[in-house]
């Protein structure tokens, strides 16, 4: 894989229902329209993303709207309706379902209004914005992060834990599964935190500990799931991975949360994924007016970086971050997300 861009490292405050993020730009009639369903915007990362389609949104002269589907597809699937009644000159969705999504998309394609998928595809998905954590390209984050495993813990037990059914997830998963095993690690447990939050993932990290006392190394699907199992460790009196603690039991998240980049700093976890979100919310616009203008890519791929206890100081807060529609932070893929 060949970083085509310069690499700008990366890391939602809650909101229930229909969440809005209005977006400056001009209001007048002749302005284009931007709307993107969140999966759930209760997730620290998707507040950044929703920051940078503002911002990105501004600089075009746009208005935009984010709408928060809360995990679940018929609450996208009536986002999207909404959207397209309005009608936006081009929607953006982080399909939880594709094939229940994919009626409204032909309503967008019907409407001739571009539809561009976050960390997602299927019919009707005109380009696909993807975080590159959930791509499975050879030397990508996730097989850089199963050769952190291997070194680590070569040849060691590790446990996967996954999250809710959404396409992303599963496939993101899978990816590191296989990169895990081809490097000669032994998966020996895999659960799934579909009530997607820490302490769930704290009470399956206890039942996992329990039933496989020799485990090295635990993968999570996202932060709060590896908050979760830190905590489960500490109870039992285990300690995370770390270039001063090798004895420790490796322990990553991924999207590079506020409260994961402390829990690096301070030896909690080993490591994250920073998936660069803002970014993502610039390279969602980026694909909305290539979309309309027809120059659009079949994808863009937002590079990802492993933060852990050496690469932790070169972390750069979400805040402090620039990114622009013609300087994104993007990878070349072979195309086959």
């Amino acid at each position: 894989m060949k970083i085509t861009k310069p690499l700008v490292t990366a890391a939602l405050a809650a909101t229930l229902g229909v969440g809005v993020v209005a977006c400056g730009g001009s209001s007048d009639s002749g302005s284009e329209f931007f709307g993107f369903s969140s999966p759930v915007l209760s997730q620290e990362g998707q507040k950044f993303t929703a920051e940078g389609v503002e911002a990105a949104a501004q600089e075009l002269g746009w208005e935009a709207q984010v709408y928060d589907a809360n995990l679940s597809p018929d609450t996208q699937v009536s986002n999207l309706q909404t959207m397209v009644d309005r009608p936006a000159s081009a929607i953006g969705a982080w399909a939880l379902d594709e094939g229940a999504i994919s009626g409204a998309y032909s309503r967008a394609d019907a409407a001739g209004i571009p539809v561009i998928g976050i960390n997602s595809g299927g019919t009707g998905v005109d380009a696909s914005v993807w975080t590159e954590s959930t791509t499975c390209e050879p030397g990508g984050v996730i097989d850089r992060l199963a050769d952190y495993y291997a070194e680590a813990k070569p040849n060691g037990t590790i446990a996967i834990m996954s999250g809710p059914p959404a396409p992303s997830i599963v496939t993101m998963t899978d990816c590191f599964t296989e990169a895990a095993e081809n490097k000669g690690l032994n998966i020996v447990v895999r659960q799934d935190n579909t009530a997607d939050t820490s302490a769930s993932a704290s009470a399956l990290a206890q039942d996992m500990l329990s039933a496989n006392p020799s485990i090295d190394g635990f993968w999570s699907y996202n932060d709060g799931s590896a908050l979760g199992i830190g905590s489960a460790m500490q109870a039992r009196g285990l300690t995370a991975y770390s270039p001063s603690n090798p004895e420790g039991i490796v322990v990553t998240g991924n999207n590079g949360d506020e409260a994961a980049i402390a829990a690096v700093r301070n030896g909690t976890i080993s490591a994250t994924i920073d998936t660069d979100p803002v970014c993502t919310g610039w390279a969602m616009v980026a694909a909305a007016r290539d979309a309309i203008d027809g120059t659009a890519q079949p994808e863009y791929v937002v590079a990802g970086t492993i933060v852990d206890g050496e690469t932790i100081t070169d972390y750069v807060a979400p805040a402090d971050r620039d990114c622009s529609l013609d300087d994104l932070p993007l990878v070349e893929t072979d195309g086959n997300n």
